[in-house]
């Protein structure tokens, strides 16, 4: 399985249009969930679905959850399906960049990247945001019983997630700064293309 992902994102490292497709998917889940969350806190006493607040304690889920009607139920678990498919087109979309950027700015690397899967690793803060989801889906469904486990492995996996994509972002954006710098000291004959 792990062979067939890390084809299908260098194939679609290879081809704009798949690239172009891979950002449209995250754009559209984005958008939704934009959507639910500026609604959200007219019916949930002010609060923003867990899963955007990037600060957020454990103690502070059962509170929030407190002031939910059933709307906000209702509305986090649409939340929910969203956000679903939206860290997979995000992790796909960051890490195709990745291979394009890395096969631009660094060959050889590269092709050690592609041969050891390392690409795959952009792919983790999907991992732990698919971890936040489950946890967070866990608390609501069975409230008003405290989940007091999954609200601390929720918030646990949205700091892992947080920390993976900031780092996966940093290393996007230097490639595509070395992927830039290669290609204009090619097109200057600065340095060989090989």
């Amino acid at each position: 399985m792990l062979s067939k992902l890390n084809r299908f994102i260098v194939n679609c490292s290879e081809s704009w249009w798949k690239i172009l497709l891979l950002f449209a998917g995250q754009f559209a889940t984005l958008q939704g969930l934009s959507r639910i969350t500026a609604s959200f806190p007219a019916v949930s006493s002010g609060n923003i679905p867990f899963d955007m607040q990037n600060n957020l304690e454990p103690t502070q889920v059962f509170e929030q959850l407190d002031g939910y009607t059933e709307q906000a139920f209702a509305d986090y678990y649409l939340f929910q399906a969203i956000d679903f498919a939206f860290p997979l087109f995000a992790g796909l979309f960051l890490a195709t960049v990745c291979a394009f950027a890395l096969r631009h700015a660094a060959p050889r690397w590269y092709v050690v990247a592609v041969d050891r899967k390392l690409i795959l690793l952009l792919l983790l803060a999907t991992v732990f945001d698919y971890l936040e989801n489950l946890n967070f889906l866990w608390v609501v469904t069975t409230w008003p019983e405290p989940a007091e486990l999954a609200a601390q492995l929720g918030v646990l996996a949205k700091k892992a997630k947080l920390t993976c994509m900031y780092t996966g972002f940093g290393v996007v954006a230097l490639l595509l700064v070395g992927a830039a710098g290669r290609w204009v000291g090619i097109k200057t004959g600065l340095i060989s293309a090989r």
